[in-house]
């Protein structure tokens, strides 16, 4: 117990000045953004996304992390099976605490907006496509499966990084980018839309957690026999 919290004491500390500057970044943004709104709101409206920063911010920070704690721990003692576990439930950890920081963030702004009688400031998130009236629960829920999904995307591809390189890393990005080509020019974006919008909210979350489930076994196979320097 004390090796796993100190795991995720040193995952904490590895990104904690890091999370700090993008929050206080993004919070300044939201500021001064409702501020305008509040003055000038007769003459323009406002629109504003928390949540699509936070699943950028995600994905960037997951993709540095194996180089960032890897050997370090290795170093330590711990195994690569440990490491993978502990750095699983960091990023459970870590996309609880986002979703609800971005849930209560929209608390916030809809509280000041009704006290201060703002009615066209817009907040943009995916949950509008399915439920506009943006449950407390239901966004905090939605957030935390795509930000743990961002997450371990973003460790995906830093471990193809790190297994094979600058070579194989950017082969595999290009092999990603030929996804979207070949559903335009096969024209399979058709149906696959008509499915995602027949599709419950729940059902798309359990897609995604099934999805992330997979990943995360690809990488802890990929990562059992890891080099402890970075290839």
């Amino acid at each position: 117990m004390n090796i796993l919290k100190g795991s995720l004491y040193v995952f904490f500390q590895s990104y904690k000045k890091q999370n700090i500057i993008f929050w206080i970044i993004l919070f300044s943004i939201v500021f001064l953004s409702f501020f305008l709104d509040s003055f000038f709101g007769k003459y323009i409206s406002f629109a504003i996304t928390i949540s699509i920063p936070v699943y950028i911010f995600y994905s960037i920070m997951s993709s540095k992390i194996l180089n960032r704690t890897m050997p370090y721990f290795l170093k330590l003692g711990l195994s690569r099976i440990q490491y993978v576990f502990h750095i699983g439930l960091f990023f459970l950890t870590w996309s609880i605490a986002g979703a609800v920081i971005i849930a209560c963030t929209h608390k916030l702004i809809a509280f000041f907006s009704n006290l201060l009688d703002v009615k066209d400031f817009i907040i943009i998130h995916p949950i509008l496509l399915f439920d506009t009236a943006q449950p407390f629960m239901l966004t905090v829920a939605f957030d935390f499966v795509l930000l743990l999904f961002c997450l371990i995307s973003g460790l995906l591809l830093n471990v193809v990084f790190y297994r094979f390189g600058t070579i194989g890393g950017y082969s595999f990005i290009g092999t990603l980018a030929l996804i979207p080509i070949i559903f335009i020019i096969f024209q399979w974006y058709t149906p696959l839309f008509e499915m995602l919008s027949k599709a419950s909210i729940f059902a798309i979350l359990s897609g995604l957690l099934l999805v992330i489930i997979l990943l995360y076994s690809v990488i802890t196979s990929a990562l059992r026999k890891a080099s402890a320097i970075p290839t």
